[in-house]
């Protein structure tokens, strides 16, 4: 225990920095005096290249997996960023007990991307505040910061005691010291990691070997002293952490060349930009909703690669469920990839760069000769993409679940359905034949060698699969399957015909518009409904948005028989349901003109799966078993607000693009929306929104030339412009030319 003098010499209380009533209603700012009872629900942090959770026990790298096939998971790498500090004098280190009235608060501020663990002493006079985060900027670094404060009428003697908490030794990796001076004559403490076990040797013919490079050794307790003289004490400590050692090293050295206040400043930066120049959701009206919004934006961008580094970025390897701070355990999926990304990530990633669509597809196309494979060896042609996918390309389902694997083919229609999706948004026909059309014509060779086709009815199946819903394996005719296949063939044909030989591949093409024509898509007549698969029984219970997805974001059916499927399907689906499934029936309510159930959804969408204290989500409704920081559900839940509410989509309609809006609605509470910024071709878009219209505000068109349609009426729009859509009028759309 501390000296009783101390309480009796600290005369005066120092406020907190951050603690006024104010501040919790900062839209960026997440603050609480208490943290969640589950450990797993503590923010995630990480930069695209490194991720970690505040106060765990793991550090994860930008694709390194270590695990054979079903068995690979994210390489788990100790966490020895999680450092926590204590005020001490030569009697003992202070503890909360210790002196009544002190304070305690816990931050995530979301803006400036770190978390801030601050103590007050007021008694005392004291302050001890942490900060840590990946750096955005400088991305093969992990930061430690600490800064105490005293008052000037305090004159005990004081130290720091700083104690590294990583964890018990990674499984997955080999390590050993290897400290070699730098040119400049520093003398690192650097760790050369190799991970054991190669996820699929014909594809990953060497291990992983990564260098752990620190700017200084935490090995045992460090203690640093703090002379009666000094008001204040900082202290930082750097980890960095890369495939190369040299460029691990190099990102130390840069780091340590700047001074601690500059180092946050440029970490801080390249956040405020993303917020201020890329993209922003401002909700007038709920301040609650507005945190949990831009909480939902910061977890999944900060997955995602900064697209401004010190060091050149590798390659991305995917947007898996958990994002990159989580990964070793089959709760976060083992840090894999499935078609989360494409269908319930991606349209928002889309919008904060499209920087961000492009790197997240590259990862497909990169992995283009393992999907040949797996259909290969599977018995197809074409390319078959993995259900579940890591560092390979090759399927890495877990060995509990084989039909899965060999079922969930939806997965590669998904895929071009994105594809899609992105030409639709960015009118960029050069990267569809570069990067699109070779995954295109592979898919499509899949899908017309994996259906069973009946000459006499002239029609064709999809059979044994599993949509979806996997509460129902082994079905035939799943009817989200067999309608993004359609959709995807059609686009492959389109693609084909502008970029590949259309004279040599005649015949091809024919057979996928064959197929497309006779895919059977089931539809009850006396009913008016789609039943989920063949032998679909009435009443059946299923798991997750399933059929229901030919609205939004399918846009297949928007018919009275997809109103019908809305009013079924949510009688039938499973209440313990994953969070992007009620997102789903908001939005596609909100396009049959029945809000009440839309907002109800919406609601029961985010109230039940997300965490109060840092509005990290869970996969399912709290006190349900399930995974933390749940990307794919923010990611519907974002989809909902913004398409949804929004009332915004965007589609290829033969060789342009077409961004089209009918008026909006509001969520409830909530009294005006505001988007900065929706992109389309080549142009950054103002997007706001209140019940009953909506308006869009485009600055930059980058030369291109936009045709505006509404009803009968036509315009050119050259320049800038802002057009605004209301209710009772017809949809409003605004074309490439």
């Amino acid at each position: 225990m501390l000296m009783l003098q101390w309480v009796l010499m600290g005369a005066c209380a120092l406020a907190l920095s951050n603690g006024s009533s104010a501040d919790y209603l900062d839209p960026y700012l997440l603050q609480t005096k208490s943290l969640p009872s589950d450990l797993n629900f503590m923010p995630s942090l990480s930069n695209g290249h490194l991720g970690y959770t505040v106060f765990g026990d793991a550090i994860f790298m930008n694709g390194i997996y270590n695990g054979a096939s079903g068995r690979s998971k994210r390489a788990r790498i100790p966490n020895w960023l999680n450092i926590s500090a204590e005020i001490c004098d030569k009697f003992g280190c202070l503890t909360d007990d210790d002196v009544a009235g002190s304070e305690v608060s816990y931050e995530m501020d979301l803006r400036n991307g770190y978390f801030r663990y601050r103590k007050e002493y007021t008694k005392l006079g004291l302050t001890l505040e942490q900060r840590s985060y990946p750096h955005r900027y400088y991305n093969r670094a992990l930061v430690y910061e600490l800064e105490a404060k005293r008052s000037a009428r305090l004159s005990v003697p004081l130290f720091l005691r700083l104690r590294q908490q990583p964890g018990n030794n990674s499984d997955a990796f080999d390590f050993e010291e290897v400290n070699r001076k730098s040119r400049s004559g520093e003398d690192y403490r650097t760790l050369r990691g190799r991970t054991k076990i190669l996820e699929f040797e014909p594809f990953q013919p060497e291990p992983h070997e990564i260098f752990v490079v620190f700017s200084e050794s935490l090995e045992q307790d460090r203690q640093l002293e703090w002379p009666t003289w000094q008001a204040s004490l900082q202290h930082r400590i750097i980890i960095s952490i890369d495939r190369k050692e040299d460029v691990a090293r190099k990102e130390l050295q840069d780091l340590l060349q700047i001074e601690q206040h500059e180092m946050l400043r440029r970490h801080t930066q390249v956040w405020n930009e993303f917020w201020d120049n890329e993209f922003s959701i401002d909700i007038e009206g709920d301040p609650e909703l507005s945190r949990i919004v831009n909480a939902g934006i910061f977890y999944l961008s900060s997955s995602l690669p900064s697209l401004t580094s010190n060091q050149a970025n590798e390659p991305y390897y995917g947007l898996s469920p958990t994002g990159l701070a989580r990964g070793n355990l089959e709760a976060d999926y083992q840090g894999h990839n499935f078609w989360d990304t494409e269908i319930w990530m991606w349209p928002v990633a889309a919008q904060f760069h499209f920087d961000y669509g492009k790197i997240l597809l590259d990862y497909r196309l990169r992995h283009l000769e393992a999907a040949k494979y797996n259909a290969n060896v599977t018995g197809y042609e074409g390319a078959r993409y993995p259900w579940e996918s890591a560092y390979t390309g090759t399927e890495v389902t877990n060995p509990c679940c084989p039909d899965i694997a060999q079922q969930e083919i939806h997965i590669s229609p998904d895929i071009l359905f994105t594809l899609q999706k992105y030409f639709a948004q960015s009118n960029d026909i050069d990267w569809v034949c570069e990067k699109a059309w070779p995954i295109a014509l592979e898919v499509a060779q899949f899908l017309v060698s994996r259906a069973s086709c009946e000459e006499s009815e002239d029609i064709c199946h999809l059979r044994n699969v599993m949509g979806p819903d996997e509460d129902h394996a082994d079905v035939d005719d799943n009817v989200y399957t067999n309608v993004v296949s359609k959709i995807a063939l059609e686009f492959a044909e389109w693609a084909g015909g502008k970029c590949g030989n259309a004279s040599s591949a005649e015949q091809t093409y024919l057979s996928w518009r064959a197929l497309h024509d006779r895919l059977l898509i089931l539809h009850d007549e006396e009913l008016n409904y789609h039943p989920q698969h063949q032998g679909y029984k009435i009443n059946a219970t299923v798991k997750q948005a399933d059929t229901i997805l030919l609205g939004y974001p399918l846009q297949f059916d928007t018919s009275d028989s997809h109103l019908n499927d809305l009013h079924y399907y949510a009688k039938v689906t499973r209440e313990s349901g994953p969070a992007m499934t009620w997102s789903m029936f908001a939005a596609n309510y909100l396009g049959t003109g029945e809000p009440e159930r839309a907002h109800e959804y919406f609601e029961r969408g985010y109230k039940s799966y997300v965490r109060p204290e840092f509005k990290v989500w869970s996969e399912n409704p709290i006190g349900y078993d399930g995974s933390a920081n749940f990307l794919t559900g923010i990611g519907g839940f974002l989809q909902a607000l913004i398409f949804g509410y929004g009332g915004l989509d965007f589609a290829r309609v033969g060789d342009k693009s077409h961004m089209i809006s009918r008026p909006a609605l509001l969520p409830p509470n909530v009294e005006r929306v505001t988007i900065k910024y929706i992109k389309f071709a080549s142009s950054k878009c103002i997007f706001q929104f209140q019940n009953a219209s909506s308006s869009f505000y485009c600055p930059e068109l980058g030369g291109k030339r936009f045709e505006l349609s509404q009803g009968n009426r036509k315009s050119q729009l050259n320049g800038s412009f802002n057009v605004t859509i209301k209710k009772g009028e017809p949809l409003l759309r605004i074309s490439t030319l």
